[in-house]
């Protein structure tokens, strides 16, 4: 945008296009912006001093830790009294001040004009609350259930709809998480049916007195479980009549290893992960899963096509299991996770040995595979001969990523040696290409993904980013 200065004020110049844009227009654009920024846009030019009251508010003081920081209720307060409204989204995560009442303040804020039609609403009262101390859902809330189209709410209590209270029925919802909240198992499934439009959830583990969910749903593309503490953590959870279900997913390394997820009928599903090591059990009809190993595999899921698992050691024989259960699997991320107790089916001193093994085999395992990641590789005997299977075997690879001590990089002798050893020229795929790659700062993990990736179904595979470490020189 091109300015002249006169003063005070900047004079538009003859080249400003967007300026010429219709009000409407712009104040979408404005509302597309951080808080901050969208207010800041009135210094541009007097054009656009009223853009931002009247635009669609956007109030999101969200950020990705260590980004979290506590919002001064005033200055909250503040945008909320001086915008004329609607509103679009209202994300305020662990604001609370100390000594403020939550449930007040958050209600209050609610109830302004400013918030009129609001789409997007996200709150988290705090991590500490037990369901028997949890805030109330602000009644307040209640006014946005015709327009809501994404829900996140944390640690607060729901009414008890076998108590009399009225259970939130929200027709246009779209994305709905619920971190840590107290509700009765009923006043959940209530709350689900009337999710007539829902097509992405997010739940943990714990949810107030909720033992078992059984989740039906005809237009439900995404399903989320997140590993959470609380009095009451979930026993089992049911996916029933799910035509359009796409994608499976857990995070976090600590499930219970009582709890048992069933998919009864999801014929489209085709992401699946991560699964931990030891826990939870998951059942396919007959196909039975205990955390990342296959237990009995009755039935194949022709349907998946992208599998995370976490491993304690880095093991062939599971992997081949799961591609029996998965014929048409095309992306595969393996976590090699330090500090699990083995199981059973992964023994101490694993070789990964596979020429004698599965010499019939080769022969008749389809391997489609088109893209394999693995954390913490080593290079050790084990871990070359896994890669080395896949290599010479995979016919239709196109990438292999190699997430290799830091201590290797640009180490071009350990490369070169490692290229030798998995037989990179005798690759079955001529057109795969092999990448090792050194993480430098946080330990990349699976089992952590925000709940952003699990709601934007624009992406095929929201594992993906683990392309985008920093690559070693070939």
């Amino acid at each position: 945008m091109e300015t002249v200065s006169t003063g005070k004020e900047s004079i538009l110049g003859e080249d400003d296009h967007i300026s010429r844009l219709p009000d409407a227009i712009l104040g979408d654009i404005v509302s597309l912006l951080h808080t901050r920024d969208g207010g800041r846009t009135r210094i541009l030019s007097s054009r656009w001093r009223h853009i931002w009251r009247s635009a669609p508010l956007n109030v999101d003081t969200c950020g990705r830790p260590p980004l979290w920081r506590i919002i001064p209720a005033g200055e909250i307060s503040g945008i909320l009294s001086s915008h004329l409204g609607p509103g679009r989204r209202f994300c305020i995560p662990m604001w609370v001040e100390k000594g403020a009442d939550p449930a007040a303040t958050l209600d209050g804020w609610l109830r302004s004009p400013a918030l009129d039609g609001l789409q997007e609403l996200e709150f988290h009262y705090s991590f500490l609350h037990q369901s028997s101390r949890m805030p109330p859902l602000p009644p307040s809330a209640r006014r946005f259930c015709p327009t809501l189209r994404v829900a996140s709410f944390g640690a607060c209590a729901f009414p008890d709809g076998d108590a009399g209270g009225a259970v939130l029925n929200l027709p246009l919802l779209e994305q709905l998480s619920l971190m840590n909240v107290g509700i009765s198992e009923s006043s959940l499934h209530s709350m689900l049916a009337g999710c007539s439009a829902l097509q992405s959830l997010v739940v943990t583990e714990s949810i107030g007195s909720c033992s078992r969910i059984r989740i039906a749903s005809r237009t439900l593309r995404s399903v989320a479980v997140q590993n959470a503490w609380g009095e009451v953590r979930l026993e089992q959870i049911i996916i029933g009549d799910a035509p359009c279900l796409e994608r499976l997913l857990l995070f976090g390394d600590n499930f219970r290893k009582e709890m048992v997820i069933s998919v009864v009928s999801a014929p489209k599903l085709q992401i699946f992960g991560q699964l931990p090591a030891l826990c939870p059990r998951l059942e396919f009809g007959a196909t039975i899963f205990q955390g990342s190993c296959v237990v009995n595999s009755s039935m194949v899921v022709p349907s998946v096509k992208v599998l995370a698992l976490t491993h304690a050691e880095l093991s062939l024989d599971v992997v081949i299991d799961f591609m029996k259960c998965f014929p048409c699997l095309e992306n595969l991320y393996i976590q090699i996770k330090k500090g699990y107790s083995y199981n059973q089916s992964i023994k101490p001193g694993v070789t990964n040995a596979w020429r004698r093994k599965y010499q019939k085999l080769i022969s008749t395992l389809d391997i489609r595979l088109k893209k394999i990641v693995v954390t913490t590789y080593r290079g050790n005997k084990a871990h070359v001969n896994f890669a080395n299977f896949f290599v010479l075997n995979a016919r239709v690879l196109q990438s292999m990523v190699l997430e290799a001590d830091v201590s290797h990089n640009n180490d071009k002798a350990w490369i070169e040696k490692q290229h030798r050893l998995l037989q990179i020229e005798n690759r079955a795929s001529k057109a795969a290409r092999f990448d090792f790659v050194f993480h430098f700062g946080r330990p990349m993990t699976l089992e952590y993904i925000w709940s952003d990736q699990v709601h934007d179904l624009s992406t095929a595979d929201p594992f993906v980013g683990f392309d985008k470490w920093a690559k070693a020189d070939p």
